[in-house]
């Protein structure tokens, strides 16, 4: 790939970045032409570019949403696709614990003591 053109003999050159050399911008920096041997200086200038697309969303249109998945679950978090607006929701409840004996919904603080559950329903106990 060429970055540049040797001002000396007009061959392509292409510049060496070992170790991040030659990317700062308002630095002069120098290589030797891999062709005539003459030493050249250079500078680095960054580019941007920029992609427009419709967005209906921000003119008075519907926004199309897409539900989106993340950690800790929330339910309804989506973002449009046209303007990123972001939807957070709400957090997931936490899934719930059934007992295994019989199937009932172990609720919240029925813990005997550390590592095992007791089901209010049937008095089963259990490790987590």
């Amino acid at each position: 790939m060429s970055d540049v053109n040797c001002p000396y003999c007009g061959t392509d050159q292409a510049i060496n970045h070992d170790d991040g050399y030659g990317y700062e911008e308002g630095e002069l920096f120098s290589q030797k032409c891999v062709s005539c041997g003459k030493t050249f200086a250079f500078t680095t200038s960054i580019l941007f570019s920029f992609d427009a697309t419709k967005a209906p969303c921000l003119n008075d249109g519907e926004h199309e949403w897409l539900e989106e998945t993340c950690y800790p679950p929330r339910v309804g978090r989506k973002r449009c696709v046209n303007c990123g607006e972001l939807v957070r929701g709400e957090l997931a409840p936490p899934p719930q614990k059934r007992c295994s004996d019989c199937k009932r919904i172990i609720e919240k603080g029925s813990e005997a003591h550390v590592g095992r559950v007791v089901c209010g329903s049937c008095g089963s106990m259990y490790g987590h």
